[in-house]
């Protein structure tokens, strides 16, 4: 659970922080930047949980819950996010699109969170 899941988290952080930074004045972005701000310093708190380092008991079936229900949210944003940005069309976008992908890929297998919404968007960011 630990160090993979981790991996996981700071994955999609790193992509949501990287729209915010790359992306923030793209129109059709800028909707969303506060949120994509907000859920990825939520996954703070979900590291800090799948490192087991959160200072403080709690159960594992809150810290479960906790860490599923704040990776369901990053998953969720980053194809919110990663969708608005590719229909940019720019190369840098299509770029970004692609690496989105991988790490939206990666979190739906392992954490057993693929619905079709979710499949579908993931196969359309891989063929930007």
């Amino acid at each position: 659970m630990g160090a993979d899941r981790a991996q996981r988290v700071v994955a999609l952080q790193g992509a949501l922080l990287t729209a915010a930074r790359d992306f923030g004045d793209v129109p059709a972005f800028r909707a969303q930047a506060d949120r994509i701000m907000a859920t990825a310093a939520a996954l703070d708190y979900v590291l800090m949980l799948a490192r087991g380092a959160a200072g403080t008991r709690i159960a594992e079936r809150d810290a479960e819950r906790a860490m599923h229900e704040g990776i369901a949210r990053a998953v969720d944003d980053l194809i919110v996010a990663a969708s608005a940005i590719a229909r940019t069309g720019t190369p840098e976008a299509t770029a970004y699109a692609h690496e989105a992908a991988k790490a939206l890929r990666d979190a739906l297998a392992a954490e057993s969170m693929r619905t079709d919404e979710r499949a579908f968007a993931v196969i359309a960011l891989a063929n930007v």
